[in-house]
């Protein structure tokens, strides 16, 4: 299936943060052209050395960050603890779009799984996104 992914699934249109200086320019040039599978966008974060932790959790601080979604999920894949401020910080704020802070819960279960159950317990009850997502997790073992 061909998506043009200029505006991805659940995100607006966005600003291309590009953290961390030219040392990572390449990846966010990557990150950022229009891929032509949806499933193709985060890899390149994904993929990127360990280094670039940080700067992803930097621009996902943003909320009108393009492809914030994928950002987020690529930290998962990523499973670099130093994440998990960055996705908390998402998860409890109440201001942030729902499916954001579903999927800080989902990416903190993905790097810590003891983290990732309590905090499905925490927030399970605060929407019913969130709840699905809780679910899912507390019935992994």
């Amino acid at each position: 299936m061909l998506v043009t992914c200029s505006v991805a699934y659940g995100d607006p249109p966005g600003v291309e943060y590009r953290t961390g200086g030219s040392q990572f320019k390449k990846t966010w040039d990557d990150f950022y052209q229009d891929a032509v599978y949806e499933l193709d966008i985060p890899i390149p974060l994904e993929k990127a050395r360990k280094e670039m932790t940080l700067a992803i959790c930097e621009a996902v601080k943003h909320p009108d960050m393009k492809y914030r979604r994928y950002a987020i999920a690529a930290l998962g894949k990523r499973k670099d603890k130093r994440a998990i401020p960055t996705l908390e910080a998402i998860l409890k704020d109440d201001k942030e779009i729902y499916y954001f802070r579903g999927d800080a819960l989902e990416v903190i279960y993905d790097i810590d799984k003891n983290l990732g159950r309590q905090y499905a317990k925490a927030y399970g009850s605060t929407h019913k996104y969130l709840q699905r997502i809780a679910d899912s997790i507390l019935k992994l073992k």
